[in-house]
C-alpha cells in the first residue's frame, strides 16, 4: 500500500502536464468569451468547468494518489499570483484541500467522489470573480486597468457580480456545468480511457 501511494517522477510529470492543459483550456475559454461582456461574466466560468472536467477526471484517475487536486489548484493559484492577483493563491490552496478531503479515502476510484470534488470546486471557482468584489477591489481594479481592460468591461463586472439575481444565476449555471462535465468525464473514463489503456 505504501509503495502504491508513493509518487514517482512519471506521476509528477503527468500531473504537471495535465495541470498545464487545464490552465490552457481555462485561459482559452476566457479569451474567447471576452468578446462579449455577458458571455464573459455569466457563462465563461461554467464553460470552463464543463470543458475541464474530463481532463480533471483523467488526471485524478491516472495518478491514482492523494494531493493531485491540491497540486493542480496550487499551480493554478500561482498563475494568478504571477498575473497580480496574489489573494487567489491561498484561496485555491484551500479549494484544493477541500477536494482532497472529499477524495481522501481512495476517491480516485469513485466516480461519485470525483464528481462531488469537481462540482464543489466549480462552485468555489466563482471566487475568482467574487473575492475582488468583496475584499480586494483596489487590487483588482489596478490589475484590470493595467492589463488594458476597458472601463465599460469593469462596470459590467461590477453590475453582474453585485446583483443578487445575476449572482445566483451565475453560480447555478457554473455548478450545473461542473456537474455535467463530471458526468461526461466519468463516461469517458469508463468507455474510452480504460479501453485505450490510458488508465
Amino acid at each position: 500500500m505504501k509503495q502504491a501511494n508513493k509518487w514517482t517522477v512519471k506521476d509528477v510529470i503527468t500531473t504537471v502536464l495535465l495541470t498545464v492543459l487545464l490552465i490552457v483550456i481555462q485561459m482559452v475559454v476566457n479569451m474567447v468569451c471576452m468578446v462579449n461582456d455577458f458571455v464573459s461574466m455569466v457563462l465563461s466560468v461554467g464553460f470552463t468547468m464543463l470543458l475541464c472536467a474530463p481532463v480533471y477526471f483523467l488526471m485524478v484517475s491516472r495518478i491514482h494518489k492523494r494531493f493531485v487536486s491540491l497540486i493542480y489548484m496550487t499551480i493554478l493559484g500561482c498563475v494568478f499570483l504571477i498575473m497580480g492577483n496574489w489573494y487567489l493563491l491561498p484561496y485555491y490552496i484551500v479549494v484544493g484541500l477541500i477536494c482532497e478531503a472529499i477524495l481522501w479515502k481512495n476517491g480516485w476510484e469513485s466516480k461519485g467522489k470525483m464528481t462531488a470534488a469537481w462540482t464543489i470546486s466549480s462552485l468555489l471557482y466563482n471566487g475568482v470573480n467574487l473575492l475582488p468584489i468583496w475584499f480586494f477591489w483596489d487590487t483588482y481594479e489596478a490589475f484590470a486597468l493595467s492589463s488594458g481592460m476597458e472601463q465599460s468591461y469593469i462596470d459590467s463586472f461590477v453590475r453582474y457580480y453585485t446583483s443578487a439575481g445575476w449572482l445566483a444565476a451565475i453560480i447555478l449555471f457554473t455548478v450545473i456545468c461542473g456537474f455535467l462535465g463530471s458526468m461526461i468525464g466519468g463516461k469517458l473514463i469508463q468507455k474510452h480511457f480504460k479501453k485505450a489503456g490510458v488508465l
